[in-house]
């Protein structure tokens, strides 16, 4: 069943870009790349495990077996449609599951907020900006709104600061969302070391992770995915 979930919501997104005709010209051969290779894996553990004892045939601690049933533990690195993976880090790269963390405050809420509750409900690219340093906080907003431009509204954004990071606003006086690493907590799942963009795709994918990020490989990668 969780195969078959991740099958259908790793289609329903490309498919949805490309009747819009927004979708970048290998995205949708995409699917094949990367989901032929999880359904193999599946259909071989299933296998195993009915020929040599059940789950206990997998000599892996339980909690990651728990997570492999799971399928949490599913990643694409090397698909046609992500990007390089970084280094220099043992944080969440391209082709990785984006984890959740907590701690995050807005400047409306009274109380944190977790970063799944942050992103629920968001149909479209989200362009996730750590901003570690206040020098860089212009910077980082200035690329998110050439994301924006370049992709017709196509890629959202979602800036997390550092907890000693004052908030910036855009050329047009507006305040992008932004909410305070308060715990540090977001900083520690995703391992930032400074100023950090990844763009995450519909289905919670890691399309893309660069320290610094800049615009022109950001749009460099869209052109793949997205018909910028």
């Amino acid at each position: 069943m969780n195969t078959g979930i991740q099958d259908a919501y790793n289609l329903a997104w490309k498919l949805a870009l490309a009747v819009a005709g927004t979708a970048g010209p290998h995205l949708l051969d995409s699917y094949d790349a990367e989901r032929r290779p999880v359904g193999e894996e599946v259909v071989g553990r299933t296998v195993r495990h009915a020929t040599a004892g059940g789950v206990q045939a997998d000599p892996e601690e339980p909690r990651t077996l728990m997570l492999r049933e799971a399928q949490l533990l599913v990643g694409y690195p090397g698909s046609p449609v992500v990007a390089s993976r970084g280094s220099g880090h043992d944080g969440p790269d391209a082709g990785d599951r984006a984890p959740d963390c907590g701690g995050l405050v807005g400047s409306v809420a009274t109380f944190p907020v977790r970063l799944f509750d942050v992103l629920r409900g968001r149909d479209t690219h989200t362009l996730l900006l750590y901003v570690g340093d206040g020098n860089d906080a212009e910077s980082c907003v200035r690329l998110a709104e050439e994301a924006a431009r370049l992709t017709h509204g196509e890629v959202g954004t979602c800036l997390v600061l550092h907890p000693d990071v004052a908030a910036h606003t855009g050329a047009d006086g507006t305040f992008p969302q932004a909410w305070r690493d308060g715990r540090g907590e977001f900083g520690r799942v995703y391992v930032v070391r400074g100023t950090t963009g990844l763009l995450l795709r519909p289905d919670g994918y890691v399309s893309l992770r660069r320290t610094p990020p800049s615009v022109a490989e950001l749009s460099a990668h869209l052109a793949g995915v997205l018909r910028t």
